[in-house]
């Protein structure tokens, strides 16, 4: 796995290490998305991904340093093509707001992580996803 083309390629960003864990425990489980990367920081992100080339970007809303959404929106100026998705905690319709506005192909919801493969299948097929708390 990894190496089949049928496989997505995802950029976990998460500055909290049990969080991060978990999460790529949980998408490495599915059998078409793999964790490819991660960074514990936006700026670590910026750093780590012209060697990459991810299929999707997960970004945690809360980041140190520069915020998960100036992250977002910096990858879209650099990297266009690779759509961005951010994950919060935050549940207040106006964060995902923000984060579409920002550049974001999705907003999802951290309290529900079933929600998160098929949502990262939706965006990489060229449609927007935000949590259903949301809609």
């Amino acid at each position: 796995m990894g190496k089949d083309t049928d496989t997505a390629r995802i950029f976990l960003v998460e500055d909290h290490a049990y969080m991060l864990a978990m999460l790529q425990e949980f998408i490495n489980q599915e059998g078409d998305l793999a964790v490819c990367e991660t960074a514990d920081s936006g700026e670590k992100a910026l750093e780590r991904l012209p060697a990459i080339t991810p299929d999707l970007v997960l970004v945690d809303l809360s980041l140190p340093g520069i915020s998960g959404l100036e992250l977002v929106s910096s990858l879209r100026e650099r990297y266009p093509d690779i759509p961005c998705a951010i994950l919060s905690g935050h549940g207040e319709r106006h964060y995902a707001e923000q984060a579409l506005n920002a550049g974001a192909k999705g907003y999802i919801l951290k309290g529900n992580p079933d929600e998160i493969p098929p949502a990262i299948r939706q965006i990489m097929n060229g449609e927007q996803y935000v949590s259903r708390a949301l809609q």
